[in-house]
């Protein structure tokens, strides 16, 4: 039977690979890019077999038995297996997944060399699949490109979702001081963020940052108690990924390594400073310079800023139809504690739709509906989550209070100070209202709690325990989302078996989901575009604004 150290091996090299992977993917195909090579199918699979030899080599004295790599290697291809397989199963039924992002992926397993041309204007939100980072997309289409499945691009979330969880709880177990369900319990919660799990089946990018956040923590901890190389390549390949999932990456990758920077010149730990300082420094010009020369090198040079076109030259405002009406005029911390004590609702400009206010730990039906979708505005951490952050910040100062009297303070300050950092990243965004753009937040109330449990505050588990079940019916709320995904793609499975049945071409009119097209191929569905302004018998491609006629009277959905 494998010990509990050789379990925490296990999962934590699993992490590595998985992560490590999705590096290696990026790396591969950006430097495909320079020297006019496209997205292919062999890059996923020759990506994974490099990212297991450079663990493999690197990190053979630590887990000392041969056994536990090849233990780490299968579960690392059966996680895989399993994403991919759940990824297909699902369809992504949101607005910006089937407007752009899968847009972007399909453009990229078709030949489309970012580093080297534009996509016309004809292309569909051409502007932002131009100019947004890649991170994303780019395994995503080499998924779609091995499987010849838009869909499977899906399982990088769960991919990255399973190497999240493996190297949390690796860690959690290498403690030693809390018990194997207390360490999965608190491994599940911090997995589960209302972000990942809202987007886990949807091609949208913030899931991913949250995840990888994470595991940039918890690859600092290992860091500092631990500096073996294969660590310092694991925060390597996290930093390679994040700076290219989105524009606020590059400024949290910024944030953090400077904390982690920080932390080890106050421990005075100056040789893993310099090790830390190479490592980050050399991943990050990789990260932003190679990886990322579309969009940060390619956005400077043309429009004279990396973050175009949210910044710069002729900058494009995304904002003022995505805010909830009246926040335009709030100061920040304003919209911030208003999102923070309302119930849980996707409100903005044009829906017709106004925030409520309400207690801690209440909730209503517009909770629950409003829990589970992609990119809830306000309240988007969950129904709860504002009982669990002021329970949290309670047991915190108690913590700190009968700290201070044991006179253990050193221990206590080490807390504020990841604490500290994590609400610096939070406060300098300016729309940190919208829980998407701010995944880390969900992080602090499990923080105090991991204190609280290494250190041994025996008083305080009744409020512990009212916290972890305030997370898990937090989290139950989330899964309706996971419950109408699969109502509605059970729906577009039957909506489409029933199409290939024609013979004849349908009449088409895509409008912003023009990603329906690749459906429709992939289902072998004839189909001719033309404009249905004008048509009667319209009927609608569930979950999308995409619009067909029949040639033959059938059901009308």
């Amino acid at each position: 039977m494998q010990t509990k150290a050789e379990t925490t091996k296990t999962l934590y090299l699993t992490g590595c690979i998985l992560i490590a992977t999705i590096a290696v993917v990026l790396l591969v195909t950006s430097l495909g890019f320079f020297i006019d090579q496209h997205v292919a199918a062999w890059q996923f699979p020759v990506s994974f077999v490099a990212a297991s030899a450079i663990f493999f080599i690197t990190a053979k004295k630590w887990y000392n038995q041969q056994l536990v790599f090849i233990k780490s290697f299968f579960l690392s291809i059966g996680l895989i297996l399993l994403s991919l397989l759940i990824a297909i199963s699902f369809y992504d039924i949101t607005y910006d997944g089937q407007s752009y992002h899968m847009e972007g992926i399909y453009q990229l397993k078709n030949g489309w060399n970012p580093f080297k041309a534009s996509l016309p204007d004809t292309v569909n939100m051409a502007l932002y699949i131009n100019h947004y980072a890649k991170g994303v997309e780019l395994p995503q289409s080499t998924l779609y490109s091995l499987t010849n499945r838009i869909e499977s691009g899906k399982a990088t979330n769960l991919i990255l979702l399973f190497g999240g969880f493996c190297l949390t709880t690796a860690h959690l177990f290498s403690l030693g001081k809390i018990s194997t369900k207390k360490s999965l319990l608190i491994g599940t919660i911090a997995v589960l963020n209302p972000v990942i799990l809202n987007q886990l089946l949807s091609t949208y990018v913030d899931g991913q940052l949250a995840i990888l956040l994470l595991c940039f923590f918890v690859c600092s901890l290992w860091i500092i108690r631990e500096p073996h190389t294969f660590n310092l390549i694991l925060l390597a390949a996290i930093i390679l990924v994040v700076v290219n999932i989105k524009f606020t990456g590059l400024v949290y990758v910024v944030i953090f390594t400077v904390g982690l920077l920080g932390w080890l010149l106050l421990t005075k730990k100056r040789t893993l400073f310099t090790k830390v300082i190479c490592t980050t420094m050399f991943a990050g010009i990789i990260g932003t310079c190679v990886i990322g020369y579309n969009p940060y090198i390619i956005n400077t040079m043309k429009f004279q800023h990396p973050f175009y076109p949210l910044m710069g030259k002729n900058k494009v405002d995304i904002m003022t139809h995505n805010m909830p009406g009246g926040f335009e005029r709030r100061a920040e911390l304003d919209k911030f504690l208003i999102s923070f004590f309302a119930h849980s609702d996707n409100v903005m400009t044009g829906n017709q739709k106004s925030i409520a206010l309400k207690f801690p730990f209440t909730f209503n039906k517009t909770d629950v509906v409003g829990s589970y979708q992609v990119d809830t505005r306000i309240a988007g951490f969950g129904a709860f989550f504002s009982g669990i952050f002021i329970l949290s910040l309670a047991l915190l100062f108690a913590a700190l209070w009968q700290s201070f009297k044991g006179k253990t303070t050193a221990n206590s300050a080490n807390w504020l100070y990841i604490i500290g950092i994590i609400t610096i990243s939070i406060i300098i965004i300016p729309e940190a209202w919208w829980a998407r753009y701010v995944p880390q937040l969900w992080y602090i109330p499990l923080l105090v709690l991991l204190m609280i449990e290494l250190n041994a505050f025996g008083k305080f588990k009744t409020i512990m325990f009212i916290i972890y079940c305030a997370f898990l019916l937090n989290i139950v709320f989330m899964l309706f989302g996971l419950r109408y995904n699969v109502l509605m793609s059970s729906q577009i499975n039957a909506q489409m078996k029933e199409l290939k049945g024609f013979k004849e071409p349908l009449e088409v009119q895509w409008g912003s989901a023009r990603i329906n097209r690749v459906r429709f191929n992939e289902n072998q569905i004839p189909y001719k575009e033309t404009d249905l302004s004008k048509s009667t018998g319209v009927q609608s491609i569930i979950c999308s604004d995409s619009k067909f006629t029949l040639p033959t009277k059938t059901s009308n959905y």
